[in-house]
């Protein structure tokens, strides 16, 4: 089995990972890396025509940005996912298999001839998952964008596996921060804001931590008025659709969360993560001109409109925590046995 790195280690984005096997090769993930003048996986056109798997973790476009352009250099291959991430691609696979739907998580399942798949939840988001993936007795191991410590999303612990490639998020690097302390970082500054009366704008992918923020500032900040865009209302009321996916715990806390219309204070959520949209940047000029506050909690993509506001001072970072650090990933290690281990999304 080798192990082809086509984006994803060194740099935040375009994560890919190309595999050759015994039993053919695939891929892990097919991201783009926005902002960046080539931004797509490097995968030559004859790698590209030779898959015959592609395998998803999730929905993410620095995970799934480049099938379009796979596409259009000869792909052909079948594309497993979860049904849940098929709902939220923008793209429609010709040749799918949905993973969940073949085969339980932590069951391992023949895919093909000498091909089998192993697959659990990896907190990120709905549908979000890790694979193992064994070809003729040689195995890896991708981790996804993985994070135990959640507060809506379900996660399968990776323990006890053996892999002879690893490929683990260690988005975080060096940061010694726990994920409680990036909350206490977070409710503190929040805190001091709504002392002032301030209205709080957090610009959150479509999927994932917008709704681990909303369980976090609803624990919280119990009274304080919530308002969320269209995207996430509509996410929220098919959140029984995906209910496999959450805490149960989460589905008693949204019926109590106060949304409404934000007056002088209260917090507004956008499902624009990089404010690329007009809507999303004239919501940010807004809140901007009434004194509010903006707060970034995630990677700020280069030449976007949330890394100048980041630049200019005209918004806050306060990580919210969906990743691993190294320190987090050397215990994952610990807890398996990997002949090699590929730290990546750094």
């Amino acid at each position: 089995m080798k192990l082809t790195v086509a984006g994803g280690v060194g740099e935040h984005g375009r994560n890919c990972f190309y595999v050759e096997s015994s039993t053919g090769a695939f891929l892990l993930d097919c991201g783009t890396m926005p902002g960046s003048d080539e931004p797509y996986p490097r995968l030559t056109d004859n790698q590209i025509k030779s898959v015959k798997w592609l395998f998803i973790s999730h929905s993410h476009v620095d995970h799934t940005g480049a099938y379009d352009w796979l596409c259009k250099h000869g792909f052909t291959g079948r594309v497993v996912l979860t049904k849940e991430t098929s709902k939220q691609v923008p793209f429609s696979p010709k040749c799918v298999c949905l993973i969940d739907e073949l085969t339980p998580a932590l069951l391992n399942f023949n895919l093909d001839k000498g091909l089998s798949v192993l697959w659990g939840k990896s907190g990120q988001c709905a549908g979000s998952v890790w694979y193992r993936i064994d070809s003729n007795g040689e195995s890896i191991l991708f981790s996804g964008d993985y994070i135990e410590d959640t507060l809506v999303y379900l996660c399968d612990p990776i323990r006890d596996i053996t892999a002879d490639i690893a490929i683990l998020d260690s988005a975080y690097g060096d940061a010694e921060y726990t994920h409680a302390d990036y909350c206490a970082a977070l409710v503190n500054t929040i805190m001091d804001y709504i002392k002032q009366k301030k209205t709080v704008l957090f610009p959150v992918p479509k999927f994932g931590r917008g709704l681990e923020l909303l369980v976090l500032l609803y624990k919280h900040f119990t009274r304080i008025p919530i308002k969320l865009d269209e995207h996430l209302k509509k996410e929220l009321s098919r959140v029984d659709d995906f209910s496999e996916w959450i805490k149960p715990a989460f589905l008693a806390d949204i019926k109590n969360i106060p949304f409404s219309d934000v007056g002088e204070t209260g917090f507004i959520f956008i499902s624009d993560p990089q404010l690329k949209t007009s809507a999303g940047q004239d919501m940010a000029k807004e809140i901007i001109n009434r004194r509010g506050k903006i707060i970034v909690t995630g990677h700020a993509d280069a030449e976007s409109y949330s890394e100048h506001l980041l630049k200019s001072g005209q918004a806050t970072p306060l990580r919210y925590p969906v990743h691993l650090s190294n320190a987090e990933r050397n215990g994952l290690e610990c807890a398996n046995s990997f002949v090699k281990v590929v730290g990546y999304h750094h």
